[in-house]
């Protein structure tokens, strides 16, 4: 029996969202076009979605480095932001609310919620980490969802560090901690495939257009190429450090995608050098750095085994209708959203083996994308879960452009090579089984406010 298909998005590292039937990622496949457009007929056989549990990045930010700082590598002074380092801004407020209200209307015709009022939102829940960009991501995912009837966005207290989105990673067994350290490592010794980008990237911090040599007018305080490599022992949630030209250029290359994505003149971009295509070209960097710091495997394990083990327990919760240990929000919860970063949606996807290619652009998680775990339960009883991801284009974003169920963000579900099912979906106790193995239960930190969730 055919399932209807149906998936949220949620922006912030969150916003909720949803995958409009029959409108699918650029290189979603074929054969999940059905989507939310399902016929009635099929809908009606039987199976339902239960609930969703989304895990998104918060939205559009300033950059996190002070100014002077980030100056010190280029030659010419970077743009100002309104807001202070890595706060959400008013655009990326403005696209997280648009995400909430499309959320609103694809889960009213998935049939998880109606389409007006807010009945829906008591069952809902919101978790942000405690940043301001996280907490503000929340409560514009929140008036969009229920403009009326805004559900309370919770977290710990403003500026607290919260375990579920940054584990203590260095607490982990001194052997486990050497063998993260040693992979890393191994892994970023030699990239020669990353020197082309790296000098483009140089070219554009000396004032020069990305493919075309010159000589500055005066060389930076700093320049990428000459930053010293190494891995180090880390500290707080990360494990093990990586220094050197890629980790600063994965930062640099997320900036110029801030301020395109923040809608700010060409001019502005990179100086004027860089177009949208040059954009995703530097975002190579980006995905390269997190596929070393935050994808090789002990170090996914050691900062993802919280998030996703918490993940679980709120399904487990949602399908047993009762109180569990652990879970996020209360038994009657139709939408669990978590709203955190880049490097929590990066760290699970390792665990669980995924990779996904959206926007032209391979295991990328920009402003806004999110992660969802759907619930469904069978015509027979049987609970199976679904993952897929979602998130604007990089010109949904510039243009803030409003989404729709005919005008839907990326979407492609994601299949878990490790499940036998083979199909698009996971059996609730095969699923479980997996991510049992693949989490460290002694990363694992059980919060009272985290359980509460209310």
């Amino acid at each position: 029996m055919t399932r209807a298909r149906f998936s949220i998005v949620v922006v912030l590292c969150v916003a909720g969202v949803l995958l409009p039937p029959g409108v699918l990622g650029q290189t979603a496949n074929a054969h999940l076009a059905r989507g939310l457009r399902a016929p009635a007929a099929e809908a009606a056989a039987g199976d339902r979605l239960k609930m969703l549990v989304v895990l998104s990045r918060h939205g559009v930010r300033s950059p996190t480095w002070p100014e002077e700082e980030l100056n010190r590598y280029s030659v010419k002074p970077w743009p100002q932001w309104p807001v202070a380092p890595g706060y959400l801004t008013q655009h990326g407020f403005d696209l997280l609310e648009r995400f909430g209200s499309y959320d609103r209307a694809a889960l009213a015709q998935a049939g998880l919620f109606v389409a007006k009022g807010c009945g829906d939102a008591a069952a809902t829940t919101i978790w942000a980490d405690t940043d301001q960009r996280t907490i503000e991501s929340g409560r514009a995912l929140a008036k969009g969802l229920f403009p009326e009837c805004a559900p309370e966005v919770h977290s710990l207290a403003e500026g607290e560090k919260d375990p579920l989105f940054h584990p203590d990673a260095v607490s982990a067994k001194a052997e486990k901690a050497d063998t993260a350290f040693s992979a890393l490592a191994k892994r970023a010794a030699r990239r020669p495939e990353d020197a082309e980008l790296l000098t483009e990237m140089q070219r554009v911090l000396s004032g020069c257009d990305p493919h075309v040599e010159c000589k500055p007018v005066h060389a930076p305080e700093e320049r990428l190429l000459d930053a010293p490599f190494g891995v180090h022992r880390g500290q707080g949630d990360h494990m093990a450090n990586l220094q050197g030209p890629l980790p600063q250029a994965s930062s640099f290359a997320e900036d110029f995608l801030l301020e395109y994505a923040d809608g700010m003149p060409l001019k502005s971009v990179g100086w004027g050098r860089l177009n949208e295509a040059q954009v995703r070209r530097f975002l190579d960097l980006h995905t390269a750095n997190f596929d070393l710091t935050h994808r090789t495997p002990s170090l996914a394990k050691a900062n993802g085994s919280n998030m996703l083990w918490h993940i679980v327990k709120t399904l487990q919760q949602g399908a047993e209708g009762k109180p569990v240990e652990g879970a996020i929000g209360r038994p009657d919860d139709k939408l669990v959203v978590l709203v955190g970063h880049d490097t929590n949606l990066a760290s699970v996807a390792a665990l669980l083996g995924l990779h996904w290619e959206l926007d032209g652009r391979r295991d990328d998680t920009p402003p806004g994308a999110e992660m969802a775990f759907e619930l469904w339960q069978t015509h027979e009883g049987r609970y199976v879960v679904r993952l897929s991801v979602t998130m604007q284009t990089l010109e949904q974003m510039r243009k803030a452009q409003d989404l729709s169920l005919e005008a839907p963000p990326a979407h492609v579900i994601v299949r878990m090579s490790n499940c036998s099912d083979g199909k698009n979906e996971c059996g609730w106790e095969e699923f479980r089984s997996i991510v049992e193995a693949a989490i460290n239960p002694h990363q694992v930190v059980k919060s009272r406010l985290i359980a509460s969730g209310k």
